[in-house]
């Protein structure tokens, strides 16, 4: 999980944070590494954001941490940081021994006058990783370098699939499409594994994947796209036997808008059309 840090009014026009690694990240008005301009009683460098680790010591999801020594917030300010709680406590950074406390997944972190205020939390990232060859370690290394996770098998919780560029077409790659998964090549994660913070998360449209399809080369379009992009369009559907993977042909075009029609519900219905007729004609 990537650590993000977002402006609590989505309208603020302050921008949005994720933090890739380890480190000592200044809060300010100016040439620090999250810069907020609309609160005038931010200080220059107002406090700074220590992050000791990536991981939380209670992965689960939507379970807050008990403990999080994981990360801290330090008040370097005149006008104060201020951090509330879920169960409504508040209190004043500039206050605590050191001016210091933890962060826990969850808190609102107030600023200056309390008009610049922020979640801190996590952004769940869980790769699944869909390659022709063994996994490779350095890949498993930096997934775990930015507090990120990485599964076996293709599930829910599952954000992104990282593919081999060129590598055939696999089952595991038509189920993430029927997921509505990104699918992305491996140097996706590579450059934004480098970075330390941004201010967005890397777009994944410059690094969509080729497979190959019996000597064809297709792209895996992104969700976005893939919806409705066959809106309108109805296919005739024979037994699932006659394709390679079985009822998953079904399954994609559903995700795509397309309707479809099995062989034997055309038929029964065009007989039954035709019997209609005979008998129309007769009488």
């Amino acid at each position: 999980m990537v650590w993000g840090l977002f402006p609590n009014d989505p309208l603020s026009g302050e921008d949005k944070y994720y933090i890739f690694k380890t480190g000592t990240y200044k809060v300010g008005r100016k040439g620090c590494d999250v810069i907020i301009t609309k609160d005038k009683g931010v200080s220059r460098v107002h406090a700074e954001i220590i992050v000791n680790a990536m991981n939380l010591l209670n992965s689960l999801p939507n379970e807050r941490s008990l403990m999080s020594p994981n990360v801290q917030i330090k008040d370097c300010s005149k006008y104060g940081t201020f951090i509330s709680k879920n169960n409504g406590h508040r209190k004043k950074v500039h206050e605590l021994p050191n001016k210091e406390t933890a962060l826990d997944n969850g808190d609102l972190v107030s600023f200056g006058t309390g008009s610049a205020t922020y979640k801190f939390c996590h952004v769940p990232l869980m790769f699944f990783i869909c390659s022709l060859d063994k996994v490779d370690q350095s890949i498993e290394e930096k997934i775990s370098s930015i507090g990120a996770a990485s599964t076996c098998t293709l599930s829910e919780d599952c954000t992104h699939v990282l593919v081999d560029q060129l590598m055939p077409l696999k089952k595991d790659i038509v189920d993430a499409v029927v997921a509505k998964k990104h699918c992305v090549l491996k140097t996706w994660l590579e450059d934004f594994a480098e970075k330390n913070i941004v201010t967005d998360m890397p777009s994944c449209y410059s690094y969509i994947p080729t497979v190959s399809v019996e000597g064809r080369s297709i792209k895996v379009a992104d969700p976005k796209t893939r919806e409705n992009c066959l809106k309108g369009y109805t296919f005739l559907l024979e037994s699932v036997h006659m394709y390679k993977f079985r009822d998953q042909l079904k399954s994609l075009l559903d995700v795509t808008g397309a309707k479809t029609v099995s062989y034997e519900y055309f038929c029964s219905n065009s007989q039954a059309y035709q019997h209609a007729n005979l008998i129309a004609s007769i009488n």
